[in-house]
């Protein structure tokens, strides 16, 4: 009888635990969540949670550009599923389409922002 292969897979995680550990501290998600609602048709990972992993990636690889993050994401899922306590985290939930929206949410009400 034949056993499927096992698979390893190596993540290099330099200092992603330490941002995502600060954000997560300081409340980003569940703030940015609380102030800038989305609408029901939202699916997958949350405003403030794409936000999350755009500024661990960010801050990570010290760029800003939106086509950058889905393949850093990538290459990083294992890490970012534990560290976020989301297994079921795609690398779509963070594609370029979802950050622009992100950006859009935040630019668009200084109501919110003030709150």
């Amino acid at each position: 009888m034949r056993t499927a292969p096992t698979v390893t897979r190596i993540e290099r995680v330099d200092d992603i635990p330490l941002l995502l550990a600060q954000l997560a501290k300081m409340e980003v998600a569940s703030l940015l969540d609380q102030h800038f609602p989305t609408h029901g048709n939202w699916q997958g990972l949350t405003l403030g949670e794409v936000a999350v992993v755009w500024l661990a990636s960010i801050l990570s690889e010290g760029d800003h550009r939106l086509n950058a993050v889905q393949g850093w994401v990538a290459g990083l899922l294992m890490t970012l599923r534990v560290c976020l306590g989301i297994p079921g985290l795609r690398e779509l939930d963070v594609s370029d389409d979802r950050l622009c929206v992100v950006l859009d949410r935040l630019g668009g009400d200084d109501a919110a922002w003030e709150a």
